[in-house]
């Protein structure tokens, strides 16, 4: 379980990471500032050096003015263990 759970986050860190250069053209010190956290984090979790928390996935939501469903509507994984 725990392998698609880090695919699905990578999944929606993607997505998000294509969202953030639409709409910051890749400046993640503006990406930060609007989500109200630390551009280390940022740079971090795009380079796959940090995971996700729900709070963090909520912040990052507000910022780039999407729904957070949006992110996770498509995703699925097996209910049965690995």
């Amino acid at each position: 379980m725990q392998k698609q759970l880090d695919k699905i986050q990578s999944e929606i860190i993607e997505k998000i990471y294509n969202q953030f250069l639409k709409k910051f053209g890749g400046n993640k010190l503006a990406f930060a500032k609007a989500s109200n956290c630390d551009e280390k984090t940022i740079r971090r979790l795009f380079a796959n050096k940090q995971g996700m928390t729900l709070n963090l996935f909520f912040k990052l939501c507000y910022a780039l003015e999407i729904h957070p469903s949006k992110f996770i509507e498509d995703l699925s994984f097996d209910l049965k263990d690995d």
